[in-house]
């Protein structure tokens, strides 16, 4: 692909590597390189995400940068998504009137702000036109608060101004705004930034445990350590079933987070002490007393 020099600074300084040790001779293997290191910081931050309720949506990204479009696909696909690519404005509108989408990520730039704006005019009376559930995400460089102020009056849904936390809260915003409705197993409560609380429905089969990890781990890698468990409707659990508590468990303490069990049956105890994990993982007789033993816990580590 044509790139500019531009392009190959901004390429180098997301590899975090310096130009200068190149004493400005630069070939397409050292841009490959460092398209490689990219990719692997990419990775290190979505590696084990497949989020479930993402895989069947339908995505659109449009974007005229090349490595714009190279990271977003990244991150997608890490995440089960597959999206389709529009590199114009006009390319854009005849993919929105093709195919129905449930996001459309826009940069503003393609090339012109105006350019951005009319795409998410078009966006917007599509979805009013066809009555269809479709997300409009911005997600730019620039920080002009009257350029983002226009976005949102247009009707966008959400704008992520390209800073060093835009992959995050871009798989934030993606797995909050379509987890699915539809999951009668567990509900889900952020508490604060860094703690999470799962109402557990119903708790004995793999399915649901695949669901839950895949679930947490989405939350892990947006910033939440510590996940509680309230187990208040679970009167009975299959002994062998333990292993679930300590994968989560494992899941908690690698990203230096704790795992809470509140509520838990005489049933759940026992798994636990099967499993080798009790008096390892924390049980409360209430909800507000597990939050404070996370509480707690992040306190004392401080």
């Amino acid at each position: 692909m044509e790139i500019t020099d531009e392009q190959v600074d901004k390429i180098f300084e997301l590899a975090s590597i310096d130009k200068k040790k190149f004493n400005g001779e630069i070939t397409q293997r050292d841009i490959s390189e460092a398209l490689i290191q990219i990719e692997r910081k990419i990775y290190s931050f979505t590696t084990g995400i497949k989020i479930e309720s993402l895989e069947d949506k339908k995505i659109l990204i449009a974007d005229d940068l090349e490595l714009s479009i190279y990271q977003l696909s990244t991150i997608l696909k890490k995440i089960g998504i597959s999206p389709r690519v529009a590199r114009s404005k006009e390319e854009a509108v005849s993919e929105l009137h093709k195919a129905g989408f449930d996001c459309v990520i826009v940069d503003l730039f393609i090339p012109e702000a105006e350019d951005g704006l009319e795409l998410i005019k078009q966006a917007v009376k599509k979805r009013s036109d066809s009555e269809q559930y479709l997300k409009i995400v911005v997600v730019s460089g620039t920080d002009d608060k009257s350029l983002i102020d226009k976005c949102y009056e247009l009707g966008i849904d959400f704008y992520i101004q390209k800073d060093k936390t835009w992959h995050s809260k871009l798989l934030k915003y993606l797995s909050t705004t379509f987890q699915s409705d539809k999951n009668v197993s567990f509900t889900r409560y952020i508490i604060n930034n860094e703690i999470a609380s799962y109402v557990i429905k119903r708790f004995n089969d793999s399915k649901i445990f695949d669901e839950l990890i895949k679930n947490i781990n989405s939350l892990v890698y947006t910033g939440v350590k510590s996940i509680l468990f309230d187990l208040k409707e679970i009167t009975a659990f299959d002994i062998d079933n333990a292993y679930i508590f300590a994968d989560i468990y494992k899941i908690c303490a690698e990203n230096g987070g704790k795992f809470v069990i509140a509520n838990p049956s005489v049933s759940v105890k026992e798994a636990l002490s099967f499993a080798y994990l009790e008096g390892i993982i924390p049980y409360a007789k209430s909800l507000e007393d597990a939050v404070s033993i996370i509480m707690e816990s992040t306190k004392n580590s401080q």
